[in-house]
């Protein structure tokens, strides 16, 4: 049956409809799925800038509340050291509007990270869009977070605006204060630091000039544009994160920065690329290929301009520091060497102006607009002169800014060169054209130069001198790590012993992560027992089983047996750190687990109790920390504590805080446990005079340290009788006053304390006897050093205040007959009949009270049993003439009185052995003096030239064993002053040659050399016993000049010498047959030697310190060779000026310490140093620039 042609016609426009209606569908399908593809990049895109923002403001959230966290922590530190009296202040430093400012922005980031879980979302929808009801609702939804995510991001925008000033300032103050109250050392986590950037800067460089040589129509005129606005920071920002490479990262804030700047350059890469791969695509549609290319060129290049600027803004905004800690190695420049010029700062120096001079010369239109430039050059070159002078470890920034300015200069140079050439033949173009065009130019150079500026100001490091280090345990820490790697026992304990608080577990922890422990042990355990353990076997078990066995964290508990442990151990080396070994049973229990070791392997053990670090391993000497230095202790208090005084306050402000502080700190005796306790107390505020002064009035020190350490000892110090009294003794001195050993040796001896009874002592040996008491002291931390000599030995000491309670608990100070003189007087009247005066009130006025004291004690009889007068330090006391009476006397300290004369009547004194005059005005000793036949320490001051031996017929003390300070000049050297030919005798000859007891012997003279020959060859034949010699060849101002000095290797026990003076013939001398084999210390001073002493003085295999002072050596060149000083320790350059080469050679100098070179201004650095392992503090002072950069980075710490 046929169809209707009506109905056929019907059908086919039906169908026809149908078919328009699907095309149109599929249109619309088509457009909304690229509408929708359209808008989600436009959300991808403003999402990742919204991430980006979001990233630096939950860094700093996460920096707030890491800073709370250490802050409630370090809370928890007053039950750690048991001490209710600690209340610090605020750790963690944030005003209310920064806590108001975090709290906003904690609430704008939760909004946010609600938004990005509906954004998610969408991306996963994205993948599924099958009809059209899910591209519609897909591109509805796209639509809708538009609208959210600009709220979002202007809701990010508007928070990071108002982002509180200083807020990172105040969070780096916080973590300072967190960081000096951690427990040291302070443990880095090497996993977090920052990369160096992603690619090479220069990688950049060449494929942007790729680009634009491939793709000429690329970009016409913007070549300049580019290269300032976008390869300029590029650059500069991929110096900076070079620099970064290698150090810590202390903020989440700076990480989130710099991740920032890695996507960056990451993008630019991948920009460059893109385009690139574009522009090959499209080279078949010429036209519309090029205009597709510059398009995504200018939109990708602007991206990163806005992102560039937009990265510096923030640093501004934000203005957190990058920091770079540095080892303190007490390094130190002047003012002139912080403004040293270097090449590159002459270089753009001679570029600017040459440019002003071009600016002049050239007739511009504009010459009044343009002379601003120059002005704005100048401006941004001391930016950078400035910068320079205070930045160190930069070394690619510094090169990369030096290099961007030269570019910049150059640049409009030549653009200033070619418009006024192109003015000059105008026929080719206007004149309002040309200057078009150099304007535009212009302002190329100025954005240039604020980049170059903003770049130079917020793209820095900080260098600070790790203030939160390990104090005064560098000796320690090295002797440790030499013991542990190169002993050749096959297995050994290293047990190190002291008192509670002491830093022997920070000493341990610092030698367990030694580069050279890790490279020596291949595997290192550290076991750390309870604080209470008995000697349960099952509790010591589990806890060295989970330290030591793998796999021990599991579920549930394991059963460990000491064979196990063994097996597992034996076939390593290993070292074992055991920490709070409290007794002998315990080490007996653990010992089951290192049996048959055989292989090197070392147990480090730390221990309180001396009796069980001998008993671990009797073969071995227990390693005794020591108390604190006042140096040390106070390097440690400031790092925890920080005075911060107004600008308007004066300096007598800051010194009378120091003076309190230092109180403070001695008050502390020494012991880290009581300095971090007192420094917790102080830390986190401004802290005030009246602080401390609470401090000190009525803050007590935690006591059970000391009370431990101190009945630990008690027993052993009564083994020797006169030990306890020579301890006693210290409680003569006032509370924590510093003590010259020096001074405390000398009053031992003259109290005749540590005379044997019935026991005729040599004074020598007594001594040596009080020198041996005071060192067993100190080593068992009864006694603080205040203050170590250049050779190590002990200048200083301090009876700790604490110990000193404890010990006069049960004694009284009155067990001494000594006539204490102090400001407060209260023990003025104590005994009528004293063995001792002593004195130590320095107040003026006090010498006329101490005069009349004296005359009255004398007249009444009460002072005729004196046997030790100490006026040390008191200004000018009156001594009576009768003080010849004091017939008993055998110490007479007069040292710093400033005296100008003593009585004639002091000849009378026939059983005084000290008799010390040092730095008074005493010119002339009376006549008397030859007298005291048992006179064997006299010193004497060479300020005001003392002399001795005024005539032939004068006598002179047989038996002196130490004379330091006296001065010979002519009418000394000869009678009344005649001049004594060469042939002739000396009174002064005789009178050395005749001291046969002479120990030590420190002399100035102003004499010719054939009179100092006479003198030196008197002494160098026959003074035997010498052991120290000093010898200054002066004129009437102190100046240095000719000494005469042959041999003196006669003396064949002289261990130290110092010769100031220019020597005569020095290879007679300065060789190894000249100076004796037993020679420790050498020091020499304006000697003038020319040829290198170094090949001779390195024979010297005892030799252990060695000193060139100024005008010592005048050669170019010095060679410390191979194997050469053997035992050399301590070395010092000073003002040595025309030495210019150092060379060390390999396995020279091996166990160099302490290395001070200062003033030698034109010697370069030897390469040689790197092989010095030993060097543990380095000196440099008043050195150029570069050559304290390059010594830094050559010797290995």
């Amino acid at each position: 049956m046929e169809t209707s042609p009506v109905i056929s016609i019907i059908s086919n426009a039906y169908v026809l409809d149908l078919f328009i209606f699907l095309i149109i569908i599929g249109c619309g399908y088509i457009v909304i799925i690229f509408l929708s593809y359209l808008f989600l990049r436009w959300v991808e895109n403003r999402y990742r800038r919204l991430r980006k923002n979001l990233n630096l403001l939950e860094a700093i959230i996460k920096d707030v509340e890491e800073v709370l966290e250490s802050g409630r922590k370090i809370d928890e530190k007053p039950n750690q050291l048991r001490d209710s009296q600690l209340k610090p202040g605020n750790i963690v430093q944030l005003s209310d509007a920064d806590r108001d400012w975090v709290e906003e922005t904690k609430a704008v980031v939760h909004k946010v990270q609600g938004y990005e879980e509906s954004y998610r979302t969408l991306t996963e929808t994205r993948e599924s869009q099958k009809s059209i009801y899910s591209v519609v609702r897909n591109f509805i939804s796209t639509c809708a977070h538009q609208a959210e995510l600009g709220s979002c991001n202007a809701e990010i925008n508007d928070q990071i605006r108002k982002t509180r000033p200083g807020i990172c300032k105040s969070l780096e103050r916080s973590r300072f204060i967190v960081r000096s109250l951690q427990d040291r050392p302070i443990e880095e986590d090497n996993s977090s630091l920052y990369l160096p950037g992603p690619k090479p800067g220069v990688s950049i460089a060449r494929k942007l000039k790729f680009l634009m040589a491939k793709n000429p129509n690329l970009v016409t005129d913007k070549q300049k544009e580019i290269d300032y606005s976008i390869k300029l920071p590029q650059q500069l920002l991929h110096a900076f994160l070079q620099d970064l490479a290698g150090i810590p990262k202390e903020s989440e804030t700076a990480k989130a920065w710099v991740d920032e700047a890695v996507d960056i350059i990451s993008d630019l890469h991948n920009a460059i690329d893109s385009i690139q791969k574009t522009a090959d695509r499209m080279r078949w549609f010429p036209y519309i290929g090029n205009w597709w290319a510059r398009r995504q060129f200018k939109k990708s290049f602007s991206n990163i301009k806005k992102r560039l600027w937009d990265l510096f803004y923030k640093k501004v905004l934000f203005d957190f520091t990058f920091i770079r800690r540095v080892a303190q190695k007490s390094v130190d420049r002047s003012p002139k060497q912080k403004t040293q010029a270097t090449t590159d700062d002459k270089e753009i120096l001679n570029l600017l102006d040459k440019f002003r001079k071009q600016i002049n010369q050239e007739q511009l239109m504009v010459a009044s607009q343009l002379e601003e430039l120059p002005d704005y050059f100048d401006d941004v070159n001391q930016v950078l002169i400035d910068a320079k002078a205070v930045q160190e470890g930069m070394p690619n920034s510094i090169k990369e800014w030096n290099n961007q300015m030269k570019i910049i200069v150059k640049d409009a140079m030549s653009c200033v060169s070619l418009s006024a050439s192109q003015r000059r033949n105008r026929s080719s173009q206007k004149e309002t054209d040309l200057w078009r065009n150099f304007s535009a130019e212009n302002d190329l150079f100025v954005e240039a130069l604020r980049l170059l500026s903003i770049s130079i100001r917020v793209c820095r490091i900080e260098l600070r001198v790790d203030t939160i280090s390990v104090v005064g345990l560098e000796d320690d820490v090295h002797e440790m790590v030499s013991q542990l790697t190169t002993e050749t026992e096959p297995f050994s304990t290293l047990p190190i012993v002291g008192m509670e608080g002491i830093g022997k577990t920070t000493l341990a922890k610092v030698v367990y992560n030694h580069k050279a422990i890790q490279k020596h042990f291949p595997f290192r355990y550290w076991v750390a027992l309870p604080d209470t353990v008995d000697c349960n076997k099952d509790v010591l078990l589990k806890r060295l089983g989970k330290n030591v066995l793998p796999n021990h964290r599991t579920g549930k508990e394991k059963e460990y047996s000491f064979k196990e442990v063994n097996d597992f151990l034996k076939p390593k080396r290993y070292l074992l750190v055991l920490d709070k070994v409290s007794n002998k049973e315990i080490w007996d229990t653990l010992k089951e687990a290192f049996q048959d070791c055989g292989n090197g392997s070392r147990i480090l053990l730390i221990t309180r109790d001396n009796s069980v670090a001998s008993h671990a391993d009797r073969s071995s000497t227990p390693y005794q920390l020591q108390l604190r230095t006042n140096d040390e202790s106070w390097d440690l208090f400031t790092q925890m504590v920080r005075f911060q005084p107004e600008p308007s306050q004066p300096d007598q402000i800051l010194s009378k805080w120091e003076k309190q502080a230092n109180e403070v700190v001695k008050r502390c005796g020494g012991l880290p446990l009581t300095i971090l306790s007192y420094g917790y107390l102080l830390s986190g505020k401004k802290v005030m005079i009246k602080d401390l002064t609470r401090v000190l009035d009525h803050v007590s020190a935690y006591q059970t340290p000391w009370l431990e350490n101190f009945e630990r000892h008690e027993k052993d110090l009564f083994l020797d009788p006169r030990l306890p009294k020579c301890y006693s003794y210290f409680a003569q001195f006032p509370r924590d006053s510093e003590i010259a050993s020096r001074r405390l040796v000398a009053l031992w001896v003259a109290e005749g304390l540590v005379q044997q009874k019935d026991d005729k002592q040599e004074p020598l040996e007594s001594v040596a006897i009080a020198k041996k008491f005071l060192q067993e002291l100190i080593r068992r931390n009864l006694v603080q050093v205040g203050e170590r000599k250049q050779n190590g030995k002990v200048k200083t000491c301090i009876f700790p205040d604490t110990l000193r309670e404890l010990w006069l608990r049960e004694r009284k100070i009155s067990d001494f007959d000594v006539y204490v003189i102090d400001s407060t007087n209260s023990r003025m009247q104590a005994y009528k009949n004293p063995r001792s005066i002593l004195c130590f009130d320095t107040q003026e006025g006090t010498g006329e009270d101490v005069g009349t004291t004296l005359r009255n004690g004398i007249a009444s009889g009460h002072f005729l049993q004196l046997k030790v007068l100490d006026l040390e330090q008191v200004c000018r006391p009156q001594l009576p003439d009768t003080v010849g009476k004091l017939i008993q006397l055998t110490y007479l300290g007069l040292r710093w009185t400033y005296l100008e004369n003593i009585p004639s009547s002091i000849g009378n004194l026939v059983n005084l052995e000290t008799l010390d005059v040092n730095h008074t005005y005493i010119r002339t000793l009376p006549s008397t003096i030859g007298k005291l036949q048992k006179l064997q320490n006299l010193y004497m001051s060479e300020i005001c030239r003392g002399k001795i031996g005024q005539g032939r017929n004068e006598k002179f003390p047989p038996n002196l064993q130490i004379l330091r300070g006296a001065f010979v000049d002519q009418e000394s050297f000869g009678s009344g002053g005649y001049m004594l030919t060469p042939h002739k005798d000396s009174p002064m000859k005789h009178f050395l040659s005749g001291l046969k007891n002479l120990r030590r012997l420190e002399l100035a003279f102003q004499l010719d050399l054939s009179q100092q020959k006479q003198l030196i060859d008197s002494f160098a034949v026959e003074l035997k016993g010498l052991r120290t010699l000093m010898l200054k060849s002066i004129d009437e101002m102190g100046r240095p000049q000719d000494l005469h000095v042959n041999h003196l290797s006669g003396l064949v026990n002289l261990s130290s010498i110092y010769l100031f003076g220019k020597l005569k013939n020095p290879s007679i001398i300065i060789n190894v047959t000249g100076l004796p084999q037993s020679l420790t210390e050498l020091t020499l001073s304006a000697s003038g030697i020319s040829d290198d002493p170094m090949p001779e003085l390195e024979k010297l295999s005892k030799l252990k310190s060695l000193y060139f002072y100024s005008g010592s050596y005048t050669g170019k060149t010095m060679v410390c060779s191979m194997g050469g000083f053997t035992r050399l320790e301590v070395l010092k350059f000073w003002m040595l000026h025309e030495l210019e080469e150092w060379i060390v050679e390999e396995q020279a100098m091996r166990r160099l310490k302490k290395l001070e070179i200062r003033s030698c201004k034109n010697l370069k650095v030897s390469t040689g140093l790197k092989h010095i392992k030993t060097i543990r503090e380095l000196k440099v002072k008043d050195m150029p620039l570069e050559f304290t950069k390059d010594i830094n980075e050559i010797i290995p710490f």
